[in-house]
């Protein structure tokens, strides 16, 4: 069964489904043994993660499916994936969709910023036309074609048009064919509420920092109405902190004595398959 159809299911039954970020091929593992049913890979931390660069459109098509793609193929559970706006014209998003499908992603997002996006989360977003993204979604539902592939539609216009444009976003996506719609940097826990109440559609929810709403634990989202909740940011902060704190203590010559808790090295081997290449060099009398 597919990721795609594994996902749709899942959001015709009951509970939240909770998806972490990925960044990387390892992140990836881990999250997946600890038993999550589906996983995000944002924009954000891709292109942070494969180009050291911000989220400001600088990565484009090739880039996520190559990476997001990569992902997909891993993967054990559906892979939720970032599309931006759909990398430039329509003809770049119908591109997009048919080549996110072909790599197996489960669902692919868009988004409402004009082209070049910049990440949410900064306090400049801002949204294109209301029809110029139904269009989109027209496209990219054509795309598809006959495919599995669930599309969401994040709406960013809460910073800029407030909340009841926004909610009236919502809706004309979710009447335009959107199997999910994304209610970015809600300022609210009554916002999300409404937006769940109003729209018969799958309501997702970026628990991220930098929004004026703290970020809320599952549960707490769940009560509201939300069906999908990513938490893109947390495993790749903490990454980036461990790794500080190493660094920080190998220039110090501390790098035995003060640096910081590390994954066990014979469990990450283990993570990524040594066992069974062992296993298969036994079988066959190689060393």
């Amino acid at each position: 069964m597919s990721g795609a159809i594994t996902l749709r299911a899942r959001l015709g039954e009951a509970g939240i489904i909770v998806a972490p970020g990925i960044h990387d091929q390892i992140s990836l593992l881990v999250a997946q043994q600890i038993g999550f049913e589906a996983l995000y890979a944002s924009g954000y931390w891709g292109t942070a993660s494969a180009l050291g660069e911000p989220d400001v459109g600088l990565a484009g098509y090739a880039d996520f499916v190559r990476v997001f793609g990569g992902f997909a193929a891993r993967s054990e559970v559906p892979v939720i994936a970032d599309a931006d706006t759909g990398f430039g014209s329509i003809a770049n998003l119908a591109h997009a969709v048919r080549g996110y499908q072909k790599a197996g992603i489960a669902a692919m997002q868009i988004e409402d910023q004009p082209f070049p996006k910049i990440c949410g989360h900064v306090g400049r977003a801002r949204s294109v036309p209301k029809d110029e993204m139904l269009t989109r979604i027209a496209v990219a539902l054509e795309a598809r074609d006959d495919g599995d592939m669930l599309i969401i539609a994040r709406t960013d216009a809460r910073r800029s048009e407030g909340f009841e444009s926004t909610l009236g976003r919502l809706a004309s996506y979710a009447d335009a064919g959107a199997d999910i719609v994304f209610l970015e940097a809600p300022e609210t826990r009554d916002e999300i509420a409404e937006a769940a109440k109003a729209i018969d559609k799958p309501l997702m929810i970026n628990a991220a920092p930098g929004a004026k709403l703290p970020v809320l634990e599952p549960a707490e989202y769940e009560a509201l109405g939300v069906k999908l909740v990513i938490y893109p940011s947390g495993a790749p902060l903490a990454a980036a902190q461990g790794a500080q704190a190493f660094y920080q203590a190998l220039k110090e010559g501390k790098a035995t004595s003060d640096a910081p808790p590390s994954f066990d090295f014979s469990e990450m081997s283990r993570l990524l398959g040594m066992d069974e290449i062992v296993a298969l060099q036994d079988r066959h009398g190689q060393a």
